[in-house]
């Protein structure tokens, strides 16, 4: 570069005047500083930053990241549905074999029932709690719907992000500690004492794999599944001889009870009158006996 500028100076000064050649050359010479200055500028700027300088570049690709994280955040929870029914006290029952029924039919949602009861009395009252995808769970709730009217209902979600991912970990660490006892069992050759105490840590290796590996299926499975408790009950929807009849048809075992409470309440006090009794009797000859004084 410097051997062309000092040419082209050269040619210049041959063919331009003196007074033109020094403002060419002052100009030309610092157009090449400048461009000399801009290099050295840049390639010490690239020298300094080295790995923080890629660092700092990709930053920006990094901050762009974090949704995947909310993303697969999300994978992790696991929900529970909770819905109150208000029914007829007559509507309980069969509202109550329509979602057990619907519940074992639907073989797409995978629906299993884990516990359903009635308590009949003064309260009548039914309950049902299922395992089902969360696609049929709106199903369900509107089955539930269709034979009374909502009067509550609650979702709560659990985070399962830490235990799954602590549950992934002590698998991958087992799988590849199994792997070395693997390979070392194959180093080992005819060492009866060695054999043994591999084939030992290898079987007990093996179990803490199987049970981890149950935790996981476990997990994954209140994860891609969702709970839904169903309670049914006949609080605003009771009529208004449903009392009345109630207490009617109760009347032969409250009276019953009432006789066996006096009873009771008889037999507590019978033994309490007596000592008052003798009590009493005694307190009278001792004032008769002070009053002769």
């Amino acid at each position: 570069m410097f051997s062309t500028v000092s040419s082209y100076i050269w040619r210049s000064f041959r063919h331009m005047g003196k007074r033109t050649l020094i403002l060419s050359t002052i100009v030309r010479s610092s157009v090449l500083a400048l461009l000399l200055l801009q290099g050295c500028s840049q390639h010490s700027e690239l020298a300094f930053s080295g790995p923080q300088g890629a660092a700092h570049m990709a930053e920006p690709r990094a901050s762009g990241s974090p949704a995947a994280p909310g993303a697969q955040r999300s994978k992790y929870l696991a929900y529970e549905h909770s819905v109150t029914i208000d029914a007829s006290e007559a509507g309980i029952k069969p509202l109550l074999d329509k979602l057990v029924a619907a519940c074992q039919a639907d073989v797409a949602n995978q629906c299993t029932l884990l516990a359903s009861g009635v308590t009949g009395g003064r309260e009548s009252s039914a309950h049902v709690r299922v395992r089902i995808k969360r696609e049929g769970v709106e199903k369900l709730i509107a089955l539930a719907a269709s034979g009374g009217e909502v009067a509550s209902r609650n979702t709560t979600a659990e985070d399962l992000e830490g235990p799954i991912r602590d549950n992934a970990k002590r698998l991958d660490m087992l799988r590849s500690y199994r792997e070395k006892l693997l390979a070392l069992e194959s180093k080992v050759g005819n060492n009866a004492e060695a054999l043994i105490k591999l084939s030992q840590e290898l079987a007990t290796v093996q179990s803490e794999l199987e049970a981890a590996a149950g935790v996981e299926a476990r997990l994954m499975e209140r994860v891609n599944m969702d709970l839904l408790n169903i309670a049914i009950q006949s609080h605003s929807q009771r009529g208004f001889w449903s009392p009345v009849q109630r207490a009617t048809r109760d009347f032969g075992s409250n009276l019953s009870e009432g006789i066996a409470s006096a009873i009771t309440g008889a037999a507590y006090l019978l033994p309490w009158a007596l000592i008052l009794f003798v009590l009493g009797a005694i307190a009278r000859k001792i004032w008769r006996k002070v009053r002769r004084k």
